[in-house]
């Protein structure tokens, strides 16, 4: 079982569609658990509405202790609290940090990442990557982005989540971005899980 986390210090990151993009677009293939740690209880309350797949279950946890006692499942996805970042780290196996692409947010995501390096001096195992979130379909802007991120000496994903109009709505009617019926929200959210897998399995 693989625990992955949505991190960010700031608030408005897109963590839990983000999260929900994931977490849905891996319930395609595999058993996946949801944990709604934010205290917005965003994805709690999607889920009240939505139509989930037998693949795909939803825990609402608490505190970071709870990732102790979860139910089994191939894949867990994990969208955290802003202020919970230090308590999370140690339950997961991958640390996802999402940035829009603009300066202020690029700026602003690098307390967390010198928060995960803290982390990883003592855990060495712990894997952490950073991805352009929010990216207009028509800017050229994400390779600009992940190429400042890179300087921060993490890991920066290939895959970027768009900025379309299909994954607010989707979860607006209950459904994952993949489930949305939009073609570009639907291989956005593939392409991103498959490369997410193939990092968290290989180590």
């Amino acid at each position: 079982m693989k625990t992955i986390g949505f991190v960010t210090q700031k608030g408005g990151a897109g963590k839990s569609t983000s999260a929900l993009a994931l977490a849905g677009a891996l319930a395609q293939k595999y058993r996946v658990l949801l944990v709604d740690l934010d205290r917005q209880r965003s994805i709690e309350r999607w889920s009240e509405g939505a139509n989930l797949p037998e693949t795909l279950e939803v825990f609402t946890a608490t505190q970071a202790n709870d990732l102790r006692h979860l139910p089994t499942a191939d894949f867990v996805v994990v969208d955290t609290a802003g202020g919970l970042s230090a308590e999370v780290l140690p339950f997961l196996d991958l640390v996802l940090l999402p940035c829009a692409p603009s300066v202020f947010d690029i700026w602003a995501v690098a307390e967390t990442v010198e928060l995960v390096k803290a982390h990883q001096a003592h855990r060495p195992g712990l894997q952490a990557a950073l991805f352009v979130n929010r990216l207009s379909p028509r800017t050229k802007l994400g390779k600009e982005a992940a190429d400042a991120l890179s300087d921060y000496g993490i890991p920066v994903l290939s895959s970027a989540l768009h900025d379309r109009i299909a994954f607010p709505t989707s979860i607006a009617q209950g459904k994952t971005p993949v489930t949305s019926g939009n073609s570009g929200a639907r291989l956005d959210s593939l392409i991103f899980a498959e490369e997410i897998k193939r990092l968290v399995e290989n180590g």
